[in-house]
């Protein structure tokens, strides 16, 4: 009981370690003090032990003491001899407005606190340095028909991509997309279902807001996408961390969750950061969990083009009955950040059709509508094509480079556990010996070399090793690379 109280904790506090950053303690005590302000705490209720909450945040318990003595000073908490840690029954209602007034000028909102403790450790964007996660091989992006796409347009005679737009997306781009999505992932949808965003990340933050409230569950996987998680922590959500395996989400362990998740977030086509690929059969029972649970599927399919070995699997949202009476509970997710190039900053969402003017108006709440011309050139880049001749080139390019890579490793770092390598972009290389991956990712840096480590994408499992991404980077430079890294690891 004392350990599941204290994984309450998880999905609205992390904490914040490292030179600069302010002392566990006080992250800890204005966790909880806000934890009762906005009613995330109600009052009576019980609070873990020291000993547990320590243990689950990784803590020493005098931290955690500290914190409770404060919380119990100034009101907030009471303690119950022989039972435990409370929170005060009589904690005044305008207790949160006087506090702000008091504090001086005005601040963060409890939103805003919860939105920058969620991402106490976020990874700087990718440079163009190996083993960069997640950049394509921008100098084989076809640039000169792109810039041959955007002067056509441009020197069409319509204004109307310079006046306002639709916040759903340009038409013709969505037209685009739905054609595409259906004959390359299998999906069923319309141009109506499809919402153009500012990336996955915009996506998930739409999700976050539009269909969850604070305290509602939401399942991540573990180790997932930060991103994902930050997104729904930030609206006040009770985050479940469920560990994947070499199949990804297992959803018998959705379906054992005493409580009911709203939400559950997944990446089946290609499992974030470990790179497991959901068989069928649990492609299924996910959907069948989350029709018998009442959850939401929230389906991101961040690089599904990019698969070397095995058959494609169809995506969720393709396998869905949508004919009942809910109409679909999944919700797909793209992005071309990594098919064509990160500056594009377009994504989207397949929506089910009973959602969709509810998140068109939160996305034209949230920044109006997206910028035009990129879009229109997107468009004309499908519609003729070059998408579709762009992704064979890369997927032939990337499949040499990561046996590249993968050569390049056993001859010069054997203490490396390589993960699977079905698909995507960068290769999982865990430690045998449980070494600190954050060090070694500092020590690489050091040495022009940009490795992200695993323990990053980790919630409550201990996890070592370094994510290697090798798409933007020729065998020669992915070999020299991997002779540094071996240099450090020795």
């Amino acid at each position: 009981m004392a350990r599941r109280a204290a994984g309450h904790f998880i999905g609205w506090f992390r904490p914040q370690r490292g030179a600069g950053g302010p002392p566990l303690q006080l992250q800890l005590y204005a966790a909880i003090r806000a934890g009762v302000l906005d009613g995330r705490l109600g009052p009576g209720q019980r609070l873990p032990s020291s000993r547990a909450l320590a243990e689950e945040l990784g803590l020493s318990r005098n931290t955690v003491l500290g914190a409770y003595d404060r919380l119990v000073a100034e009101g907030y908490l009471a303690v119950r001899p022989a039972s435990g840690v409370y929170v005060a029954d009589d904690v005044p209602a305008d207790l949160g407005q006087a506090a702000r007034a008091a504090s001086g000028p005005a601040g963060f909102s409890d939103r805003g606190h919860r939105l920058i403790a969620a991402a106490p450790d976020r990874a700087a964007p990718a440079t163009a340095r190996p083993f960069a996660v997640g950049l394509p091989a921008l100098a084989d992006f076809p640039l000169e028909t792109w810039r041959r796409l955007t002067n056509r347009r441009l020197r069409l005679p319509e204004t109307g991509l310079m006046a306002g737009g639709d916040p759903q997306g340009l038409p013709v781009l969505r037209q685009a997309l739905a054609s595409y999505l259906t004959e390359a992932r299998g999906l069923t949808c319309t141009a109506d279902q499809l919402l153009v965003v500012s990336g996955a990340q915009q996506a998930l933050d739409l999700v976050g807001r539009v269909l969850l409230d604070p305290g509602d569950l939401a399942v991540v996987e573990d180790p997932g996408y930060a991103g994902a998680r930050e997104a729904l922590a930030a609206v006040g959500a009770r985050l479940e961390a469920v560990p994947v395996d070499a199949q990804g989400l297992d959803p018998e362990q959705v379906a054992g969750l005493k409580a009911a998740p709203k939400l559950i977030a997944v990446t089946p086509s290609h499992q974030f950061p470990l790179g497991g690929t959901m068989p069928l059969a649990r492609r299924l029972g996910l959907l069948a969990v989350a029709r018998e649970r009442g959850s939401m599927i929230v389906e991101d399919d961040y690089d599904c083009e990019y698969r070397y070995g095995g058959p494609p699997l169809p995506a969720l949202q393709g396998l869905e009955d949508t004919a009942g009476p809910d109409g679909g509970r999944v919700i797909y997710v793209g992005t071309f950040s990594k098919v064509l190039f990160p500056g594009l900053r377009i994504g989207y969402l397949v929506l089910p059709p009973r959602l969709v003017a509810g998140f068109v108006r939160a996305k034209t709440t949230a920044d109006g509508h997206g910028a035009l011309l990129p879009q229109a050139v997107l468009a004309d880049f499908i519609a003729e094509g070059h998408l579709a001749q762009h992704v064979r080139r890369m997927r032939k390019l990337y499949r040499e480079r990561q046996q590249a890579l993968l050569g390049a490793l056993q001859r010069h770092c054997p203490g490396l556990r390589v993960g699977p390598a079905e698909a995507g972009l960068h290769l999982v290389a865990e430690f045998t010996d449980q070494r600190d991956d954050k060090a070694i990712a500092l020590a690489a840096s050091a040495q022009g070399l940009t490795v992200a480590p695993l323990s990053r994408y980790a919630i409550r499992r201990q996890l070592s090793g370094l994510l290697l991404g090798y798409a933007a980077f020729p065998p020669a430079e992915l070999e020299r690379a991997a002779q540094l890294l071996g240099k450090l690891l020795k």
